[in-house]
């Protein structure tokens, strides 16, 4: 039987810029190209949808134009809402791509980040469900204080799931006991390159920058599965032994936007499919990568395409 997929993160709208260089502070610079979109969480749960997997979204959803247009984009992938309705609407964020593919962030804080106490109090779980959980989700107390709610009971329950951390680059400043509680679901840790290192860095562990073998084991043996994700050199995945690595493909990115949204909306996917964990990273890398070849924040791949190239 497949299972499901939850996400308990935010849905957010990017508005998505591509510079030729950020500006210096005083500067004025006229984007090369510019979009909006669906972002955020979105782009996670559309990429596992295209693996054919029942995706449900339980975080808040607000009132007003971002919050409808949010609404509309979640029907037309065939991602039902249940989580809370709340007031004001979405939050947006600004995501400004340079001319080396890299992406910078500005957000705020919208109805996503004004889920109740008790957002997943109701929430069904099952044994064979994945519950992806984001580190945008510690950065604000009331949203924190519902998660660890969530995990709480799931882990007094001994529900069983599986859960998927992207830790995101929230890492650096989130409570430590936010953390070390969203340990207790024993999750799949995902990093990138930049988040292993500040994590590793807060836990005192010394590693060497670029070392993603050495970081990821360090990370592994004091948080159980860990992945940390490098982009084209693929990733490293440890369970408390030594660090196995997966490979990339090669591409020519464009827009970073999303690639690690996409790694982890295919992997929780895959999982939830009972598809074998080499299999599953593998796909995973695949769907990142091919997502930095395109413009925009939802552009993960075909299940097809990555086949393809699996």
């Amino acid at each position: 039987m497949t299972g499901r997929v939850i996400h308990t993160g935010q849905v957010v709208i990017d508005l998505v810029l591509r510079v030729e260089a950020l500006p210096e502070p005083g500067a004025d610079v006229f984007a090369d190209e510019a979009a909006m979109a669906v972002g955020g969480g979105f782009n996670v749960l559309a990429a596992a949808r295209g693996l054919g997997v029942e995706t449900l979204y339980a975080g808040p959803l607000g009132e007003g134009p971002f919050a409808e247009a949010a609404r509309q984009a979640l029907e037309a992938i065939g991602v039902d809402h249940v989580g809370p309705l709340v007031p004001g609407d979405q939050g947006y964020c600004v995501a400004m791509t340079d001319a080396r593919a890299e992406r910078t962030f500005v957000s705020t804080h919208g109805a996503e980040t004004r889920g109740p106490l008790d957002a997943f109090d109701h929430l069904e779980v099952r044994g064979d469900d994945v519950v992806y959980i984001s580190g945008y989700s510690l950065a604000d107390e009331a949203s924190r204080v519902a998660l660890e709610r969530l995990v709480g009971r799931l882990a007094q329950d001994r529900v069983g799931c599986r859960a998927l951390f992207d830790v995101s680059p929230m890492v650096g400043s989130v409570p430590l006991p936010a953390l070390e509680r969203i340990g207790e679901l024993e999750p799949i840790w995902s990093l990138n390159e930049r988040e292993s290192g500040l994590l590793a860095a807060r836990l005192g562990s010394a590693v060497e920058a670029g070392d993603h073998a050495s970081t990821c084991e360090a990370l592994s043996g004091l948080l159980g599965t860990v992945l940390v994700r490098a982009g084209e050199r693929g990733s490293w995945f440890a369970d408390g032994g030594s660090a196995t690595r997966t490979p990339s493909i090669p591409v020519t990115p464009v827009d970073t936007n999303g690639a690690g949204d996409a790694h982890s909306g295919v992997l929780a996917a895959a999982l939830a499919r009972g598809t074998d964990l080499a299999t599953a990273l593998r796909w995973a890398n695949i769907a990142g990568a091919l997502t930095t070849t395109h413009f925009g924040p939802a552009t993960c791949p075909s299940e097809a395409e990555i086949r393809a190239l699996a």
